[in-house]
C-alpha cells in the first residue's frame, strides 16, 4: 500500500533528524566546515564518489586499477517527501502571511474609524510595527526555503518571494504614513500596495500548490473580486439603450433593469488594485449573521461614477480580507448628512443583499457587483459657508423640537432660528435651497 503523504513527511522527517545527529558528531571536530551530505570526506580527493561498492571474492586479490562501479540512486518520485515537506514549510509560511495580511487591513480600518473603534495612535502604531517584523521575519523565512526544481516550482517561489518583500516594504511605509504628518495618504497608499503584493504572493501560492497536485490545507483568506475595469452593460429605463464599454481585462457581465442606472459585474479575479480617490469611511457597522456590512463612505468632490465604482472594488477587497463578509454595500456621499446622496454599491450573492444568508462565509463564488452610483453633477455642490449655516440650522431644529415637542415648518422656524444663531432668514433660506437641489 502506498503510504500516504503525511506518512511520507513524518519518514522523511525522521531521517533528517538522524542525518542531523550524525553532522553534529563531526562538528565536534577540529574542521568546524560541514561536510556536504553527499560528498565523501576522504582525504587526498576533490572528487566526489557517490555510493560506491567493490565487489571481491575470498582468497581473490582486489585489482585496484580496476574501475570502481558507481552506483546513483534513483531519482525521487514526484512529489516526494522532500517535495512534501517543503509544501509543509511553505503552507506554515503562507498561513502565518495571511494573518499578518489580516492584522495589517484591521489596524488600518481601527484607526480610520478611531471614532467608532476607540483606538488611539500608540495601539495603531504597536500594531504595524509588529505587523512590520512579522513581515519582515516571514520574508526572511521564505527566503531560506530550497524550492524543488521541477515543474517551474522554481520560478513560482521566486514570485511568492519577492512579493513577500513588497509586503515587507509596504509594512514599512504604512508605519511610516501613520506617523508623518499628512491626513492618512501615505498610510492608505502603502495599504493598497501592501495587498496587492499580498495578491500575488497568494496566487504564486496556489500554483505551487496546484503543481504539486497534493492538499495542503493552505488557509489563505480568498479574494475574488471585480476585474480592475470590468467591461459593463448599463441599462436605462428612460433610454431604451444599452452601453458596453471595454477595458484591457475582462469580467463576465449581466445587466439589469432598474428605475436608476444599474451595472451588474460578476465576480472574478484580479492581480491589481485600481487607484483611490480621497475618501474616508465616515460611518459603518456589521451584522453578525449573516455577516453583512454596510459603510458610509465620503469622496473628494468632482470624483466622477467610474472613480466610485473603482473605489467600491478596491474597499471590497479590503474588506473581504478583513471582515469576511457575506454582503457588502457602500453608500456614497460627499457630506455625511447625505444618505447615499452619490449612488450605491453592493456586493452580494446574485448581486441582492437579501441573499447574503446564500453565501458561506470567504466564499465569494456567486457574489455579483451593483454599481448604483451616479455621475453627479458638481457645481450643484452646496458650498462650506452653505453646509456650516445647515448644519447649525439643523442643530437648532433638533433642540427646538426636543424642547417644544412639535416639528414646525421651516417657514416658522427659520425667523426663529436666524434670530437666536444671529444670522440672516435669507442666509439660511440659501443654505436650505442649496441642500435640496443637491440630494435632489
Amino acid at each position: 500500500m502506498t503510504p500516504s503523504p503525511i506518512a511520507l513527511i513524518a519518514r522523511n522527517r525522521a531521517l533528517w533528524l538522524l542525518c542531523a545527529a550524525v553532522f553534529a558528531l563531526a562538528a565536534c571536530s577540529a574542521d568546524p566546515e560541514v561536510v556536504p551530505p553527499e560528498t565523501s570526506s576522504a582525504p587526498d580527493t576533490t572528487t566526489p564518489v557517490l555510493l560506491t561498492t567493490t565487489t571481491t571474492t575470498a582468497g581473490t586479490q582486489v585489482d585496484t586499477t580496476a574501475p570502481t562501479t558507481t552506483t546513483t540512486m534513483p531519482e525521487e518520485e514526484f512529489p516526494g517527501p522532500t517535495v512534501l515537506a517543503y509544501l509543509e514549510d511553505l503552507r506554515d509560511i503562507a498561513v502565518a502571511t495571511g494573518q499578518v495580511a489580516l492584522e495589517m487591513r484591521a489596524a488600518n480600518n481601527d484607526w480610520d474609524n478611531r471614532s467608532v473603534t476607540g483606538v488611539d495612535f500608540g495601539e495603531t502604531e504597536g500594531s504595524l510595527v509588529g505587523v512590520r517584523d512579522r513581515a519582515r521575519q516571514l520574508r526572511d523565512a521564505i527566503g531560506l526555503l530550497e524550492p524543488p526544481t521541477q515543474f517551474g516550482l522554481q520560478v513560482e517561489h521566486q514570485t511568492a518571494w519577492e512579493a513577500s518583500g513588497e509586503m515587507a516594504d509596504a509594512a514599512v511605509e504604512a508605519l511610516a504614513g501613520l506617523r508623518s504628518p499628512d491626513t492618512g495618504e501615505r498610510r492608505r497608499a502603502a495599504l493598497g500596495d501592501f495587498i496587492v503584493s499580498f495578491e500575488r504572493f497568494n496566487g504564486a501560492v496556489g500554483r505551487i500548490v496546484d503543481i504539486i497536485g497534493v492538499g495542503a490545507g493552505i488557509d489563505l483568506p480568498t479574494i475574488t473580486v471585480a476585474t480592475t475595469a470590468a467591461t459593463t452593460t448599463t441599462t436605462t429605463t428612460a433610454a431604451d439603450t444599452t452601453t458596453t464599454s471595454a477595458a484591457a481585462t475582462t469580467a463576465t457581465t449581466a445587466a439589469t433593469t432598474t428605475d436608476a442606472t444599474t451595472t451588474t459585474v460578476a465576480a472574478s479575479t484580479t492581480t491589481t488594485l485600481p487607484a483611490a480617490v480621497e475618501h474616508s469611511i465616515v460611518d459603518s457597522g456589521e451584522s453578525a449573521d449573516p455577516v453583512r456590512v454596510w459603510l458610509t463612505v465620503s469622496v473628494e468632490a468632482g470624483t466622477t461614477k467610474d472613480q466610485l465604482g473603482r473605489l467600491g472594488t478596491r474597499l471590497a477587497t479590503e474588506y473581504r480580507l478583513s471582515r469576511e463578509y457575506q454582503a457588502l454595500v457602500i453608500h456614497f456621499v460627499r457630506f455625511p448628512e447625505g444618505i447615499a446622496t452619490l449612488g450605491r454599491w453592493t456586493d452580494a450573492p446574485h448581486g441582492d443583499w437579501d441573499r447574503a444568508a446564500e453565501a458561506t462565509k470567504g466564499d465569494y463564488s456567486t457574489h455579483q457587483i451593483v454599481d448604483r452610483t451616479i455621475e453627479k453633477d458638481w457645481s450643484l455642490l452646496p458650498t462650506d459657508d452653505q453646509m456650516d449655516v445647515l448644519r447649525k440650522y439643523n442643530d437648532y431644529r433638533v433642540a427646538y423640537e426636543v424642547e417644544n415637542e412639535v416639528s414646525p415648518s421651516d417657514a416658522e422656524l427659520i425667523p426663529l432660528a436666524a434670530s437666536a444663531l444671529g444670522l440672516d432668514e435669507a442666509v439660511i433660506q440659501d443654505a436650505i435651497d442649496a441642500w435640496s437641489t443637491w440630494v435632489a
